[in-house]
């Protein structure tokens, strides 16, 4: 699974309280990749929204140091509100962890930018759109886009859909599409 999110984005952190119960339900059948696609235009020209002013910042924090990555996005999304209101709370959480370098650092800062821009590679979702990635939660399962948020009970339905369907193939692999 890939998930494009934005760390400070109020979907994605239902999405992330989701998966953390999601999570323990299907041990071992769930291995996802967080994509940073913060909804900022300071660093995100893939879409032209600027609703989360510090997801920047949040994301070259998040990304600098790939080691300290989970406790980081840990400890963004069990602090949300701070995370998301408090300039000051961003700059103590890269002191924290180490990394304040983040902020300035050019290899980071294009390795976000990098990233962000795998948004431009899905396929359009609607002629409104640019691109097939233009919101978060985003999450690509088994080469399927699923767009925003859905009840607990039928994101549990379309894990355990596409478990079942996995397991069911016995020549399954990787689901590739080269066009």
């Amino acid at each position: 699974m890939v998930e494009y999110g934005d760390l400070i984005c109020p979907d994605c952190l239902l999405f992330y309280k989701q998966l953390k119960r999601l999570q323990i339900e299907f041990e071992g059948k769930l291995n996802v990749a967080f994509q940073y696609f913060p909804l900022e235009a300071a660093c995100n020209d893939v879409v032209d929204k600027d609703l989360h002013p510090g997801a920047c910042d949040l994301a070259f924090i998040a990304a600098h140091d790939l080691d300290k990555f989970n406790a980081i996005y840990e400890e963004i999304f069990e602090n949300f509100q701070a995370a998301k209101h408090s300039p000051e709370w961003r700059q103590q959480l890269a002191e924290r962890f180490g990394v304040v370098e983040a902020l300035t650092d050019s290899a980071t800062i294009a390795r976000v930018t990098e990233l962000i821009r795998t948004g431009a590679e899905y396929a359009k979702t609607s002629d409104e759109y640019a691109h097939g990635i233009r919101s978060t939660p985003t999450v690509i399962i088994n080469n399927r886009m699923i767009i925003g948020t859905f009840p607990d009970a039928q994101l549990r339905a379309i894990f355990q859909a596409l478990v079942d369907e996995q397991e069911s193939d016995s020549t399954s692999g990787f689901i590739e599409n080269w066009e």
